[in-house]
């Protein structure tokens, strides 16, 4: 009601019956909504990773289909075009390069596969 009252005679100080009646203090913000819009991101259009993308997709077209993108990829052969967990890749790694591997290095990549198998066995998905 107070509201009206300060509509129909004006100003809090004109009547003093408006201003006892009136609180005298705050409740925080009047319009709980706040309308503002956020500023623009300023994003650079041209990096490696979005100037680069999709670079092989039209491979099979421009290239008469003689060559697969799984050929192209770089990297180790045990990796190259294949998918799989760690577990897999280190087993993948011994099958292929293990009897060239120096003797440390051997000695660690079965350690992390002996460590492997114990953690699938107790947190796998089969569990």
């Amino acid at each position: 009601m107070w509201p009206v009252t300060r509509l129909v005679l004006g100003c809090r100080s004109v009547c003093p019956l408006v201003s006892q009646a009136t609180r005298s203090f705050s409740l925080g913000c009047r319009n709980l909504v706040r309308s503002f819009v956020p500023q623009p991101k300023n994003t650079d259009r041209w990096t490696e990773k979005r100037a680069l993308f999709g670079v092989y997709d039209n491979i099979g077209i421009l290239g008469d289909f003689k060559v697969h993108p799984k050929q192209l990829i770089i990297g180790p052969s045990w990796v190259r075009g294949w998918k799989g967990n760690e577990l897999e890749r280190c087993l993948r790694k011994k099958m292929m390069v293990g009897s060239r591997m120096f003797f440390e290095d051997r000695h660690k990549l079965q350690k992390r596969i002996h460590y492997l198998y114990k953690r699938f066995n107790r947190y796998g998905k089969h569990r």
